[in-house]
């Protein structure tokens, strides 16, 4: 049985069990957000101007300690390069395969997740489904083609 059976098996079940009270949880908090999000936008812009000089000030006042620690930290930094640098790369090698293997079983528990849910939702949400499904997959993919590089 593989892996996605597996988890498909597992979470089946409770899945099915949720879902009738996501659904109603959904549909119950969406007027609800709209409304919190509605009432919310003019405080939120009013926050964003009042802060704005504080946040200008503390980026101001900050941009000469951030220097001071980039100057003091500098040298050191060079040392644990030169010092680690080939270590590092000895991990870089060792980890690339296991990066991928990760990847591929990451991937088919992504896939089985949204079968999952899809099923489980009656294929309510399979565009939903679909999109996230792919998104990851692409994350998955590229994350993984970097690490074996």
């Amino acid at each position: 049985m593989s892996l996605v059976d597996k988890i498909k098996d597992a979470a089946g079940p409770v899945i099915t069990l949720a879902t009738p009270v996501v659904a109603q949880a959904i549909d119950k908090a969406t007027p609800l957000v709209e409304m919190a999000m509605e009432k919310a936008s003019p405080y939120v812009e009013q926050a964003k101007e009042k802060a704005d000089p504080f946040v200008h000030v503390a980026r101001e006042l900050t941009a000469p300690l951030v220097e001071q620690a980039i100057n003091k930290a500098g040298p050191y930094a060079e040392k644990v390069a030169v010092t680690y640098g080939p270590i590092l790369d000895q991990a870089k090698e060792k980890a690339g395969p296991l990066v991928v293997k990760a990847t591929g079983i990451a991937a088919d528990c992504v896939e089985a997740a949204v079968l999952t849910v899809d099923k489980a939702t009656g294929g309510r949400y399979h565009d939903q489904c679909e999109s996230v499904g792919q998104l990851i997959g692409n994350a998955l993919s590229r994350n993984g083609k970097a690490g074996g590089h």
